[in-house]
């Protein structure tokens, strides 16, 4: 229901950052698709490098939203390590950076429940919502409920993930994690042009950024509130899930 909303979008020209590992560009998945992948490094400038990935992850990311926003224009900032792990300072920077740059769309799969940056990720959220730049976030995979940053924002969309199809979207009511989409037992591209089967909210994460995409594309300027409308539009048909 939800690809049919918009049956002939594709996220033509969306413009649409990945801030993840970084990206395989060599892996079979892209076919000689150009993704352009940017590396941050603390004290240095931002610069564009070969297309690599320090863990995978980044590479399954992309995957998904290029089989489902085809037409998107998609980059990579490399910012997480082999670990998915990053200082937080060093995490805001890059979003700064991205915010600069002007994407449409920002794909966070990942989140941090480091209080003391909360200030931080706040302004940058809000900074992104008032460029009209959205930001998508994965969650806690262990609990949606907990707080992580900067998926439990009201300005962000963010996702927890489920046995669901393409790009099906559900809703869940009052809470700050508002989505579900497709996330459980996925085949996902890896380094070394592997495959693996994958759950979680990371990979669910660019189901709804590449669903984000395609709305973006017909209505390009419509902020995160008026997103977040057409999602629950599309949702509720769906079903709730709690």
């Amino acid at each position: 229901m939800s690809e049919a909303a918009h049956p002939s979008a594709t996220g033509k020209n969306v413009r649409v950052l990945i801030v993840d590992s970084g990206v395989e560009t060599s892996h079979p998945v892209f076919d000689g698709r150009r993704i352009r992948c940017w590396n941050f490094r603390r004290a240095a400038p931002v610069e564009e490098r070969r297309g690599i990935d320090v863990l995978g992850h980044g590479t399954a990311v992309a995957a998904i939203l290029c089989a489902f926003a085809p037409g998107a224009r998609i980059e990579s900032l490399r910012v997480l390590g082999g670990d998915l792990r990053a200082s937080s300072s060093a995490v805001l920077s890059g979003l700064q950076w991205a915010l600069d740059q002007r994407y449409d769309i920002i794909n966070c799969s990942f989140g941090t429940p480091a209080a003391h940056h909360l200030e931080a990720y706040k302004r940058f959220v809000d900074r992104a919502f008032c460029r009209n730049v959205l930001v998508v976030s994965a969650c806690n995979n262990f609990d949606f409920r907990k707080e992580e940053f900067p998926a439990c924002f009201p300005t962000v969309i963010s996702t927890d993930f489920g046995r669901l199809q393409g790009l099906t979207i559900r809703r869940r009511r009052n809470q700050l994690v508002e989505f579900v989409c497709r996330g459980v037992s996925i085949e996902v591209a890896w380094k070394g042009g592997s495959w693996r089967q994958a759950t979680g909210s990371s990979f669910a994460a660019p189901h709804l950024a590449a669903l984000v995409a395609r709305i973006r594309e017909v209505h390009p300027g419509w902020n995160a509130c008026e997103m977040k409308a057409e999602l629950y539009r599309m949702a509720t048909k769906n079903g709730d899930s709690r």
